[in-house]
């Protein structure tokens, strides 16, 4: 009896591939269902009557719900942009505004596969474009108003231009799956 190695190998790589694959689907699955647990954690909070500073309580490092219609997301915003927060939600820059408030709101997210994919279709957006941000029981809306790709070394961006201004900022490594350089999308209060 005569082993096949090709047939041996060639099997392991197929079984290996399908393995890779599943895995990568699992984990966008696993992501995008803890992410809805947030969204839906947050709005029933603060739809449940409570008084602000329960919500604040039970939603601890919650900042709120980012929502941008145009390309169908609806994302928890968590505070700061380490490697755990970014796994499951996006990141609010510390030392930046908050939604509404004068100044920078500015916020970071992966567009990769491998771990979320929040930001994927951030380029896809265009001047004019509507940006929600649930903050507390409030709703503040930013218009689109500067999409840009700078150097990963160019953090001024999240600085706030005009302290009298209310905007956001949004930002993400770009391209897709190498991360060389950084997109940005701006974005200014709405009343």
């Amino acid at each position: 009896m005569r082993i096949n190695i090709k047939k041996i190998i060639s099997r392991i790589l197929i079984v290996l591939g399908i393995s890779i694959i599943g895995i990568n689907y699992y984990t966008i699955y696993k992501v995008e269902k803890e992410n809805k647990n947030i969204v839906l954690q947050y709005e029933k909070s603060i739809n449940s009557g409570k008084k602000m500073q329960e919500v604040i309580k039970l939603n601890e490092d919650i900042v709120g719900i980012l929502k941008i219609p145009k390309i169908n997301l609806e994302v928890a915003v968590k505070e700061g942009t380490d490697k755990e927060t970014l796994k499951y939600a996006v990141g609010h820059f510390e030392q930046t505004a908050m939604p509404g408030e004068d100044g920078n709101f500015s916020v970071a997210g992966h567009r990769a596969y491998t771990t979320n994919k929040f930001f994927s279709n951030l380029d896809k957006l265009e001047i004019g474009d509507e940006l929600n941000m649930l903050y507390m029981d409030t709703t503040h809306s930013y218009k689109v108003n500067s999409i840009e790709v700078v150097e990963p070394d160019e953090v001024e961006v999240v600085d706030s231009m005009d302290k009298d201004k209310k905007e956001i900022t949004l930002v993400t490594c770009t391209p897709k799956f190498s991360g060389t350089h950084r997109l940005v999308v701006k974005g200014t209060y709405v009343q």
